[in-house]
Parts: structure tokens; sequence; C-alpha cells
């Protein structure tokens, strides 16, 4: 019992503890050391073989190669392949073998009954094709480990024949044997002296106490990795685990607390709604990033202003519009610094605290600023429609009307308004087709079937076609090409009804006497070739600009209309051209002109026609 109450000690359990941790130490270093030093002998013993190996194929390529009967016997050249083995073969214990390209042997250093035959050796048979083998095997007849190599003599990419190389690795194996005794005994004589120093170190009792006034340090300043480390089971012992138990319960408090936060963080931060915390006093203290594009201001910037959520979201004082009684969302229209008008829907929810006390308050914003555009756009396209189609029919309804009253005996009166009839009639038609080209469009894509086509006569076609339409609105019209342009890849219907197009809106709203220049040139660099409308017609005010490619949307409402237009010709274009995935671009002064510009591709040859 003697022994046993002996290590019941502090003093003894620290010595045995301070013995195995060196022990276990020692036996991990020693692991790793082993595995380095073997590591390191063999692959310096593979990096010696290997290159023996390969400066005797590079210098056998010279015997192996094919040549002359005259010029060197076949004995002289197995005589200078086995002084060369001899001369850069240096480790010992090694067998080499030459195999020309039938397989056959032609030079050993070991069995000399093998010359002359054929060796059946997968491993050659795989190096004759040309791939180098390696491998790690037991010599049947010794035992030893040995290094396998085989390589591909070669020259030209014409394999010439192989280098069979079987080198011993027993003498690196004793070396290594060698290291891991001498590290065997460092352990021992590390041990005795870890069990001296342990008696030294065991006589005091402070040691734990310090080691938890150590680790109450780094708790307090934030480091809950460490562990006191409890020795025994006495009273220092359980006052080290219980310290262990509340680091690791205030770890895992502040850890569950930091991972609620970054939660909430990535939730706010990847929302596409906006969101702003104001407190109490309506002071912002929080923002999302949604919010900040939306309202192009960043959190900093608010809070260090102290800005209000009224003056933030440009709402009337809190006396005039209570947030807290808002229960219906609310939409907001804002200019923003970049000119740009933000629409907004804004859902408040306030928040209060277990005393029932007042707290801060939560915005949440949607922009609705496209969905507002396109429900626009949309009563906008409905009203047109319903507009275009009922002025012609009211005009078909009238004349038919007078038709039937008695005008159709006046042949002069009945054929006039057969004509109007006619033509407001060809007006429907065209605005028909249109819808429905942009309907096909909308629902099936555009169709292209594109092919190489001279863009010279693309353009001059389409001036020979509208010209007649200038001279009769006394419009001058003219062609602009100032080289040779080379061919381009479009579909040629289609850029054909976007020249119509472009053409005919710039003739018709140039008064008499103006010009309209088709200008084209070549960009040899990006391989495009840009095609301008310009005329010197009434322009476009700037605030029309943006929308000028909308459908139904025309600056001159009565004239477009008493011009027999739809509305719908730049749609159709800007479609056309976006479908060969190329652009188109429109500038203009107000009553100046207007100048239309877009691009499409080379053909794939790129060469000027």
């Amino acid at each position: 019992m003697r022994p046993l109450r002996l290590f019941t000690t502090v003093q003894w359990k620290v010595v045995v503890i301070y013995m195995l941790l060196i022990l276990m130490a020692m036996q991990f270093i020693g692991a790793y050391f082993a595995r380095q030093v073997e590591s390191y002998y063999l692959n310096n013993f593979s990096e010696t073989v290997n290159a023996q190996a390969s400066l005797l194929a590079t210098h056998l390529e010279g015997y192996l190669r094919p040549r002359d009967a005259k010029e060197q016997s076949a004995e002289e050249v197995r005589q200078g392949i086995d002084n060369l083995i001899n001369n850069l073969v240096k480790l010992n214990g090694t067998n080499v073998q030459v195999i020309d390209s039938s397989g056959t042997v032609i030079s050993t250093t070991e069995d000399k009954r093998i010359l002359g035959r054929r060796t059946s050796q997968p491993e050659v048979t795989i190096a004759l094709l040309g791939t180098r083998s390696e491998s790690m095997r037991i010599d049947p007849r010794t035992g030893d480990r040995v290094k396998m190599l085989v390589l591909p003599v070669k020259g030209d990419n014409i394999v010439y024949g192989a280098v069979y190389m079987v080198a011993s690795m027993e003498g690196t194996y004793m070396t290594i044997r060698k290291m891991n005794g001498i590290l065997a005994s460092g352990t021992m004589i590390a041990l005795l002296l870890t069990a001296g120093l342990g008696v030294v170190l065991a006589r005091t009792i402070t040691t734990p106490v310090k080691e938890m006034t150590r680790q109450a340090r780094a708790v307090a300043d934030g480091d809950f990795n460490r562990n006191v480390r409890v020795y025994s089971e006495d009273e220092i012992g359980q006052l080290g685990m219980a310290f262990n138990h509340m680091t690791r319960r205030l770890k895992e408090a502040i850890l569950q607390q930091e991972e609620e936060r970054e939660k909430l963080a990535s939730i706010l931060t990847n929302m596409s709604d906006g969101v702003i915390a104001a407190n109490r006093d309506g002071q912002i203290i929080l923002l999302n990033r949604s919010a900040e594009e939306m309202l192009q201001v960043t959190m900093n910037e608010c809070v260090q202003k102290g800005t209000t959520l009224h003056n933030l979201l440009r709402l009337p004082p809190e006396e005039e519009m209570p947030l807290y009684a808002q229960n219906e969302p609310l939409f907001i229209e804002m200019v923003l610094p970049n000119k740009d008008v933000l629409i907004l829907r804004v859902t408040f929810t306030p928040l209060q605290h277990d005393s029932g006390k007042k707290g801060g308050i939560i915005a949440v914003l949607q922009d609705v600023t496209e969905q507002q555009r396109l429900e626009q756009q949309r009563r906008e396209f409905v009203a047109n429609v319903s507009h275009e189609l009922r002025t012609p029919l009211t005009t078909i309804k009238s004349y038919v009307e007078a038709l039937l009253d008695g005008a159709v005996e006046e042949p002069e009166l009945s054929n006039r308004f057969l004509r109007v009839t006619m033509s407001e009639t060809e007006r429907m038609i065209r605005l028909v087709n249109d819808l429905l080209q942009l309907s096909r469009f909308d629902s099936q894509g555009v169709r292209l079937h594109c092919k190489d086509v001279d863009a010279n006569q693309l353009l001059r076609y389409a001036v020979d076609r509208i010209s007649l339409f200038g001279e009769q609105q006394g419009v001058q019209l003219s062609l602009d090409i100032q080289e040779t342009l080379p061919e381009v890849y479009i579909d040629k219907d289609a850029i054909n009804q976007v020249l119509d197009n472009l053409l005919s809106n710039a003739i018709k709203y140039t008064p008499a006497g103006g010009s309209v220049v088709l200008r084209a040139y070549a960009n040899r660099h990006q391989k495009r070739v840009y095609i301008s409308i310009a005329d010197t017609g009434i322009g476009i005010p700037s605030r029309d600009l943006k929308r000028i490619f909308e459908r139904f949307y025309r600056v001159d409402k009565a004239r477009s209309r008493g011009q027999g237009g739809t509305g719908l010709g730049l749609a159709i274009a800007r479609e056309l051209v976006q479908a060969h995935g190329a652009e188109i671009e429109i500038t203009s002064e107000l009553n100046q002109g207007t100048t239309v510009t877009f691009w499409v591709p080379y053909a794939k040859g790129g060469k000027a026609g």
C-alpha cells in the first residue's frame, strides 16, 4: 500500500505526468523524425537512381541507333555499352540491363547468360512503347528491398531500346535504422532528465494556482481556448475543473451570441429589400446594404449626422405623420442626388420593450419604381392602341355613313371618300402588322437568318427605295460612304426594315428644303460597320430622348398621326438591331436635327469588298 499512497501525492503525480508527456512528445517527434529521415534518404536514393538511369539512357542513344555495319561491329557496340555502364553507374549492388528495340538483352552487369535473349518482363515491354516504369519490390533471391526502374532510350520520338536498372536499398535502410537508434537513446536520456526536473518542480503546490491565475487573465483578455490543467481530484483540482467549466460555458455563450449577430447581419446584408432601424428618437442606427443603394447614402454618414427617419425618407414631421400609427404600407416618391426618380413601398414596424414602453422602429423598403413604370407603360399601351384603332375606325364609319346617305351617287365625292377609307384601312393594317411583329418578338424572340451581305449595295438600295418619298416631301436624301465597306453578317430583310423605318422617320420630321444623310464607315479594330442617319429636322427635346424607343411614344403626336405613323417604328428597329448583338442610339438637338446610329458586325472573313 505504501507505493500506492506515494503516487497519490501531488509531487509524484507531477513527476509521472512530466515523464509521460516527455515520452509521448519524444514518441511523436521520433515518429515524425524517423519518417522525415526515411523520406529524405529514399528520395535521395530515388533521385540518384533516376539521374544515373536518365544519363545512361541519353548516352545509349548513340549506341542503339541503327547504323551501317561498317561503322562499328556488334562486339564493339557491346563493349562501348559495358564501359559506359561502368563509368556512369556508381551505386553498389546495382544490376543494369540494356535492351534493344526488339526486346533482346545486349548488355548486363550480372548474369551474362541472358545476353542475346529476349526479355518478357512487362515493364520492359511498356518502356519499348515509350513509357517509363518505376517501382519498389523484394528481391526473391536475397530478400532485399530493391528499386526497379525502366527507361526508354529514344531520340527524335523513336524508341531505340530500354535501360533496365535494379538497385538494392538495404544500405539506405541500414542508415535509417542507425538514425532511429540514435533517436531512441536520446529519448531515454530525455526521460531521465525529465524525472529529475519533475521532482524539483513538483515540490511547490503553487504551480496550478499560478496556472489558474494566468488562465483568468487570458479569459479577461478574451482568450477562451486555453484550459487549466487538472492534476488531481483535491481542492485545487476541483477548483481547476470548475474554472474550466466556467470558461467553456462562457465561450459557448459568447460564440452563440456572435453567431446570432452574424446571422442577423448576413440576413440584413443579403436582403433585396432595404431595412432601416431607428431608435426611440427616430435617429438612424442601422441601414443594410440594399437601403444604402436605394437611397444613395451610407450608414456611417447617417449615424454621424444624427439623421432621423423622417428626414431620410423626406416625410412630414412626426407631429403630422406619426410612424408608430402607420398600419398600412406607405408609397413614397423621391428624387435621388443623381436626378433619378425612386418610388418606394415602405412598411413600418414599431418595437416595444417588455415594460411596454415605446422602443425603436423598423422600416422595410421595397423599390417599386420599375413596377410602377411597367404599370404606367401598360396603361399607356392600352390607351394608345385603343386610340390608334378608334381614330381610323371612326373616320371609316363616318365616310361609309356618308356614302350610304347618298354620297355614292356623286362619283367625284365617293371616290375621295373611298380613297380616305382605303388610306385609313392601310394605316390600321400597318398598325396591326407592327403590333403582331412586336408580339412575336416578345413571345418567340427575334429569329434572324444571317448571312454575308455587301454593305455598299445594301445602303445604296436603301437610298434608292426611299428616294421617291423624299422627293415627294421636298427633302434631299444623300448617301455618304467615304470608303469601300467590308461585307457584314446580318439578316438582310431585318436591316432593310431598320433602314426603312429610320429613313422614313427622318424624312417625315424634316421640313421641306431640309436634308437627310445616310453615312457609314468601318471600324476595323472592332470589326464593325457603323451606320448613321442624320437629318436637319425638328429634333427631339432632351427630356424625351430616354423614352424615344418605347412603344407608341411620340414627341409630336398630332404630326405623327398626320404622317401616318404608328409610334412603333423605333421600337421595332431597336429590337432588330439588338437581335444582331449590336446597339442603337440617338442624339438630337431641338430644331437642329437628329442622328440615329447603329452598327452591324463584320462578315466572318472581314475583308473589304
